[in-house]
């Protein structure tokens, strides 16, 4: 491990002397704004102690950082981290709790993000949004106007051509924006932001989505922005992006600035590196993270809004993960077992002890490619899922784990390639075919349905049972999760955010499914939350319950599965048994690169 590193990711990166937050030196000439360039090395940005609270829940904790001219600084953290809270931040889209914003010896605090548009702080999206009826030039006229509403058209025009022919868009000045493909959508995002004149540019994501020849254009062009932009701030998870435009890096996780220093000594930390793999807390355990309840639950100040405090699954004696083993009958004296046996009422039948399981995979795909209009994710996917058996995906964010988790629940049709589950051809067919099949689905952001209560959101699937049936299986469920019986009356979304996913689980599990897709469910959560949650998957795990688990956490994923698969770029990139990837030096390749 490189102490330094670590040294610095404990203590206040903020020691300037108050001269460092005074008016900037100037160079000539000015902007055609008016707006004097700082000097390179002058301090551009001054941002001291944000917060961001929803209600009991803090966001971004006790956040400071600086950005001098003629500087590239990246931010990078796991998904769930706080890294787009902050950008919010940054660009007034989001108004901080606590703390101060200074640009360029200017307090923006309390400014609202058109007028630091203004002042010069441009940004752009991961997802593009121009206005796609407009032509390209007239979505760069549109943020022109907006900076100078009494100037001349002609000399708009003028400039909006120069930044168009700057970023490679001058071919479709005049065609709708509706027509570009995703590179050139993502061009014209940074236009738009240069049409603003910034000192500040904030890029979210920018390498989301493309393939390797799209992101080397786009790391030419974010480079060549430095000779006219006096800062950039950089939020990326391509690491290529990271590590070729970046001068040094922030490492956020659970809201706080967990590590920075240059890019080559954060990327070879080991604590950063466990950060994303999820082998250690790197001294952030005990932090409440960013999402980790509804802003709706902390602000009602439920006494539920605590994960580690309230009550829940607690392992008895001798029942740690992995410890109860299928076909364990329901004895005296063995608590694990006869728990085991109430959760096999919640799980749809397997093959008996000794019966040969069928050959047909419970969940097969071939040749799947997808995306999202002209954004290309999938990249020919082969996967198989068989009775019994526990399948986790890995990678960053944007390798494409949640859109395999959407066609595959049936939300979203693949452009090419077949889907089957149990034998059957399901390619195309909506969510709820797909779910008769007995496929359910556990999905990011948990889908709690705010206006019924706890105990109605899990009797959703199961409505059409008889009524004994129905109370069966909510009991089993609750003997799962305890919470969710204590609070089976107050609305879903007033708990926390460990027990929010506690009832996505525990309604998926209602309809007794022979497959259940887990998305991200420890995304956003405390440790002791995900624990709790990883316990009760051992158990479903040993009661017979089949699972395709996409997930962010991957040591945990990692000790729970039989067979995994790591995506890169919409691919897998390394396949194989749990223990064996575990092993894989490419693992933390593919999650933090090298150094160099």
């Amino acid at each position: 491990m490189n102490t330094p590193l670590a040294g610095a990711a404990r203590r206040d990166p903020m020691t300037l002397p108050p001269s460092a937050m005074t008016s900037p030196a100037l160079t000539t000439p000015a902007t055609p704004t008016g707006r004097p360039r700082p000097a390179p090395g002058t301090r551009l940005l001054q941002a001291e102690g944000l917060v961001k609270r929803y209600g009991g829940v803090v966001a971004t904790d006790q956040v400071s950082l600086q950005l001098d001219a003629g500087e590239v600084l990246g931010i990078i953290g796991p998904n769930g981290a706080g890294k787009s809270t902050l950008i919010g931040l940054l660009g007034g889209a989001l108004a901080p709790s606590a703390g101060r914003i200074v640009l360029a010896g200017e307090d923006v605090t309390a400014l609202a993000a058109s007028e630091r548009a203004r002042r010069g702080v441009g940004r752009t999206y991961q997802i593009p949004r121009p206005f796609l009826d407009m032509t390209v030039r007239e979505n760069l006229l549109a943020a022109r106007f907006a900076l100078h509403p009494w100037g001349s058209r002609a000399e708009a025009e003028a400039a909006c051509d120069r930044i168009l022919a700057r970023c490679g868009l001058a071919d479709a000045a005049h065609g709708p924006a509706r027509s570009l493909p995703l590179l050139r959508r993502k061009r014209l995002e940074v236009a738009r932001a240069l049409a603003l004149e910034p000192q500040l540019l904030l890029l979210d994501e920018v390498g989301a989505g493309l393939v390797d020849a799209e992101v080397s254009e786009l790391i030419a062009l974010i480079r060549s922005l430095r000779a006219e932009v006096p800062g950039i701030i950089l939020i990326e998870h391509v690491l290529r992006v990271v590590k070729e435009c970046c001068d040094r890096l922030m490492v956020i996780h659970f809201g706080k600035l967990f590590a920075q220093g240059p890019v080559q000594q954060v990327l070879a930390s080991d604590e950063v590196a466990a950060v994303y793999l999820g082998t250690g807390q790197g001294g952030a355990g005990n932090t409440a993270p960013a999402d980790s309840a509804s802003p709706g639950a902390a602000a009602g100040g439920s006494a539920s809004g605590s994960d580690a405090g309230s009550s829940g699954w607690v392992p008895l004696p001798g029942e740690l993960p992995g410890e109860v083993q299928p076909g364990a009958r329901a004895v005296p004296g063995n608590p694990a077992a006869a728990r085991l046996a109430g959760l096999q009422g919640l799980v749809a039948p397997r093959p008996a002890p000794g019966v040969p399981a069928a050959d047909t995979p419970l969940l097969a795909l071939q040749g799947v490619h997808a995306g999202y209009g002209q954004a290309r994710v999938l990249n020919g996917i082969d996967l198989q899922v068989r009775p019994g058996q526990v399948v986790a995906i890995l990678g960053t964010n944007g390798a494409g784990k949640t859109t395999l988790a959407q066609v595959i629940g049936g939300a979203l049709a693949p452009s090419a390639g077949q889907l089957w589950v149990d034998g059957q051809d399901v390619t195309g067919r909506p969510a709820h075919h797909i779910a008769r099949l007995g496929l359910a689905q556990c999905l990011e952001g948990r889908r709690i349905f705010p206006n019924l209560s706890v105990q109605e959101n899990l009797l959703l699937p199961a409505r059409k049972l008889p009524a004994p049936e129905r109370q069966a299986r909510l009991a089993q469920v609750q003997a799962l999760f305890p919470d969710l019986a204590e609070r089976a009356h107050q609305p879903g979304t007033s708990m926390s955010g460990g027990q929010q996913q506690m009832l996505a689980i525990g309604r998926a599990l209602m309809a007794r499914p022979r497959l259940v897709v887990f998305d991200e469910i420890s995304l956003g959560l405390a440790p002791v939350m995900m624990d709790r949650l990883y316990q009760a998957l051992a158990q479903l795990k040993a009661a017979g319950l089949t699972m395709l688990i996409v997930e962010q956490d991957v040591e945990r994923a990692l000790a729970l599965a039989d067979e995994v698969h790591v995506m890169e770029h919409g691919r897998f990139a390394l396949s194989g048994p749990a223990r064996a990837v575990r092993e894989d030096p490419r693992l933390r390749h593919l999650y933090i690169g090298t150094a160099d």
